[in-house]
Order: structure tokens, then sequence, then C-alpha cells
């Protein structure tokens, strides 16, 4: 807990403070977070050193320390984490008092919003969640098609439908082969009620060219089409990134809305097939 939220806290409970009540405040919130950083454990490739809070406090945090309590888990247990990446082959897992209580390769079998709630439910613990770097990288190309903020520059982009809650919203998809997952514009989803945000939803840290971007996942419904009309659909579980119009995803393409990564591309069926050389898209359906 920051001395800010200390601070917040203290003044929800006691009212407000005279101006030598608010400079006593802040030097006892600095103690107490400075001795507190003192007594933390040392990060241990053998053990996993951070606690679970309860999920009663979880709700209590601001939106800033919910990112905070997942990334500071992260920093200090990096060579924990990679440990158990590399003896499971996964490349997510999700921490329970030092256990790993779920994990897999992608987040094509990641937990559905409903399984993350039963856990939190089931434990009363807001649970640690880590993405490996595999899952997260990107390596953007500049290709065809979408324009870009470089002259004679463009970008592959496909016609695509979001839905979810019985909702739909149309819009193009930037193909980036050197994504793993896809990545969206939280703000769009929410407007659109495709997506909601809950006090319970796990809010985490990245970084994409060298900035930071916070994100959460969410479960929603892909629907891709091609130039012939024929189109393609799957349930799949997507990163929300917050913030998006000053992320670094718009920093190639500032019109962009999503950016579509390979895991889901090979998965569809029909597969949709790019021919970037004829650019032109076809339907390989399934033999």
């Amino acid at each position: 807990m920051t001395s800010e939220t200390i601070i917040q806290k203290v003044r929800e409970e006691v009212g407000t403070l005279d101006e030598n009540g608010e400079l006593l405040l802040a030097k006892i919130a600095k103690v107490l977070t400075t001795a507190n950083e003192v007594s933390k454990p040392q990060a241990s490739a053998e053990s996993f050193v951070s606690r679970n809070i309860s999920m009663e406090e979880y709700r209590t945090l601001p939106r800033s320390e919910r990112r905070n309590y997942q990334s500071d888990a992260e920093e200090r247990n990096r060579h924990w984490i990679e440990k158990q990446f590399k003896k499971l082959g996964a490349n997510w897992i999700i921490v329970i008092d030092g256990q790993v209580v779920k994990h897999g390769a992608n987040l094509g079998d990641y937990p559905k919003e409903k399984g993350i709630r039963e856990l939190q439910q089931i434990t009363g613990k807001c649970p640690f969640i880590f993405f490996s770097k595999f899952l997260l990288s990107i390596e953007e190309n500049s290709t065809l098609w979408h324009s870009t903020k470089d002259l004679d520059d463009f970008y592959p982009a496909l016609a695509m439908a979001i839905s979810g809650n019985n909702k739909r919203v149309a819009t193009e998809a930037d193909l980036d082969t050197g994504a793993f997952e896809c990545y969206s514009d939280l703000e769009l989803l929410i407007d659109h009620g495709i997506v909601s945000f809950d006090q319970d939803d796990i809010e985490q840290y990245s970084k994409h060219l060298s900035q930071t971007f916070s994100y959460l996942t969410k479960e929603v419904t892909i629907e891709l089409s091609d130039g012939m009309g024929i189109s393609s659909e799957c349930q799949t579980t997507i990163i929300c990134v917050d913030n998006w119009s000053n992320s670094p995803f718009v920093a190639i393409n500032p019109s962009r809305t999503f950016l579509l990564g390979r895991r889901v591309l090979l998965n569809l069926r029909p597969r949709v097939i790019l021919d970037f050389d004829a650019c032109s898209t076809e339907v390989l359906r399934k033999q």
C-alpha cells in the first residue's frame, strides 16, 4: 500500500484534517511504506514470496494500486515465475498461496471470466496472474493496406466485428503476425456494451515499444470477413488495453482499434488466409 493510499483511507475514516494534521499524516504514511518495503521477503527462484490479499481488500484499492499489486509481485518473483513457465511449458500461470493453481499455453485455454470469479469466491483471495514475454510479444512490421503515419506506408487489415453481452460492433483489425494474441481498445468495447469493467477484474501492466500500458483480459467473440463476404468467428480471450488512444498501439497507426495476432487467425474455421503479394484474401475451408 502506497503512502497516497494510506492517507486517503485515513481521510475517509476521520474526515477533513487541518494543515498540521495533513503534514503529520504524510510523514507517518511515508515511514510506514518505507518500513514495509524494507521488511519484504527477498525474491527467490525456489519459493514465491508475495502474499495474496483478500478480495475485500483488493476492491478498496485504487486502480493504479490494483495494477501495482500484480506488477510488484511479478518483479519480486521474476525468477520463480520463469522457472514455473519452463517447468509447466506454460505462457500464463495463476498463483495462490505460492502455488500454481492453473496454467496454460495461450489465451485460447485461459479460464473464462466466470472461472476466475469462482476461483476468487472459493479462495476469498485475489490471485496473481502472470503472462510470459512470449505471449505478450509484438514485433510490428508495416507491409500493406492500412495507411500509417509514415508516407507511402501501409498495414494489413481485415474487416471484423466484436461481440459480447448480446452487443456487436463492426471495425477493422490490423493484422500482425508478430503478435501472438489480440489487443483492443478497452473504452471502445465498454462504450458499445461488449464488455464491462468489474471491481473484481485483475488489472496489469506490460510494455510495448518501450512504453508501459495497462490492461485486463476479457472474453469476446471475434468475427472476420474476407472480400468475398465469407466470414468466420471464434470465442476467445483478448487483451483489453486501457487508455488506448495514448497507448503504444496507436503509435504506428493512430486510427487503429484492434491488433489481430496469429493465434486467433490460425484457429478460425473456415481459415482466413492473406495473400500479401497479390494484396487479396481467400478462404481455405478445412478439408
